[in-house]
């Protein structure tokens, strides 16, 4: 008989679609039941602790895709001539997941997400916005001067900045 393993937290609780459900302990066990059943003999140490590990792993799924794993037509005793590990079976779990997402994303290709407009009565008006941050929305005053440009620095401030940072200043010579 296989023991039911201590529930882990659950990573990937979002996966699959959005109509399937979460699988059941019991009947993770039997699906890793059915999913062990398709093999002969096998090198477990321990094959109830064996069992449970499978069980534990496709409990984490939907389960659609843990009966599309376990199905000896389209899962893992159709692929595989050697009993699997818990890793191949999250593998093959995840493959499916991948799948089925790659479908429902192909489903909704070209739609628009539905688009929820937030309440308009949480929004402040427009007369509560000018009272609150005044006609230029918080700025300072548009009629404020404006700073004057800095002039460009005359040939003989270049010359002397050069000179006093040693930047190689060469004077142009003059074509002949």
């Amino acid at each position: 008989m296989l023991h039911k393993m201590p529930s882990a937290e659950r990573p990937l609780d979002s996966i699959g679609s959005s109509q399937s459900r979460k699988i059941s302990s019991l009947e993770a066990l039997k699906a890793a039941k059915q999913l062990l059943d398709c093999y002969r003999t096998g090198e477990a140490n321990n094959p109830e602790t064996f069992g449970a590990a499978i069980a534990a792993v496709l409990s984490d799924y939907p389960i659609d895709v843990v009966s599309y794993v376990c199905d000896p037509r389209t899962g893992l005793p159709s692929s595989s001539k050697w009993m699997p590990n818990c890793a191949e079976v999250k593998a093959a779990c995840n493959e499916r997941v991948a799948w089925l997402h790659k479908v429902e994303r192909f489903q909704n290709w070209g739609k628009k997400p539905l688009e929820i407009e937030p309440p308009r009565e949480d929004r402040p008006t427009i007369t509560e916005l000018k009272e609150k941050y005044g006609e230029n929305w918080g700025l300072t005053s548009l009629d404020e001067p404006k700073r004057k440009p800095k002039p460009a620095p005359s040939k003989e401030d270049l010359v002397a900045h050069y000179r006093e940072y040693n930047l190689g200043f060469q004077h142009k010579s003059k074509p002949e």
